[in-house]
């Protein structure tokens, strides 16, 4: 399979070193090359990388900054962070760096990240992105802390924005997510989670009852938890529709 890769990197030898190596990876190709982070982001958006390589420190807009304008775009970029700075490998993780690679390194050290970003982007990894399918299966991967978390859509009882992040309660705990609830939305479709609010999505098969919280919306007394998603009645009424199209 044919892979391609973009470089954001102001130093210009270190460039030329990054692109010998991973052209060297069969099937491998770099499509873009950018020595500033607003010129990288530009060429994001027109080139669609399936890879990039990041420095922290760039001119206009730093690497970690980059990520996460990368992730908005393409949250399934593999993003693999190349820099002198060792101390920011935890923010690159935040927002799912594929790998983080310190200078100086050793070109095996890229062969080897081009070797599992092939894998993952084959399908053939474990952790592959593929495992996201529109052909919902009873279970999932969910990205959470630069990995992916297996878990049984049955299981998840309700998803909500909390921060810059999204948080899946489900049977036994919670994980975070950068995915966006819209994203989420998206991917659950076919299974009976229910947008109930702009920063709710519920497991209808969990809902025990509801109970008024003001004019506009309800609580969700919910099975496996104490906490309560809410629903607006805008969305109660179309729930409400729902139902009864389908005891029809």
């Amino acid at each position: 399979m044919k892979i391609t890769v973009l470089i954001a990197e102001d130093d210009l030898d270190m460039r030329y070193v990054i692109r010998k190596v991973v052209e060297e990876v069969e099937g491998v190709k770099v499509v873009g090359e950018a020595g500033d982070g607003l010129e990288a982001i530009k060429l994001i958006r027109e080139l669609t990388p399936q890879v990039v390589f990041l420095d922290i420190d760039l001119p206009g807009k730093n690497g970690i900054e980059l990520a996460r304008e990368i992730f908005d775009i393409n949250p399934w970029t593999c993003i693999v962070f190349a820099t002198a700075f060792s101390e920011f490998r935890g923010e690159a993780f935040d927002v799912y760096a594929f790998d983080y690679l310190v200078k100086p390194f050793k070109m095996n050290r890229v062969r080897q990240t081009m070797d599992r970003i092939r894998l993952v982007l084959s399908g053939k990894a474990a952790d592959s992105p593929k495992a996201y399918s529109k052909n919902l299966s009873k279970k999932q991967f969910f990205r959470h802390q630069g990995r992916f978390v297996y878990l049984d859509l049955e299981d998840i009882i309700y998803i909500t924005k909390e921060g810059r992040k999204s948080t899946i309660y489900f049977i036994g705990g919670k994980i975070k997510t950068n995915e966006k609830l819209s994203v989420l939305e998206e991917q659950l479709e076919g299974y009976p989670f229910f947008r109930s609010h702009s920063g709710f999505i519920v497991n209808l098969k969990m809902v025990k009852e509801l109970v008024p919280a003001g004019r506009s919306s309800y609580e969700l007394v919910m099975e496996n938890t104490k906490n309560r998603p809410l629903i607006t009645v805008e969305k109660f009424k179309e729930l409400e529709e729902w139902a009864n199209s389908k005891s029809n």
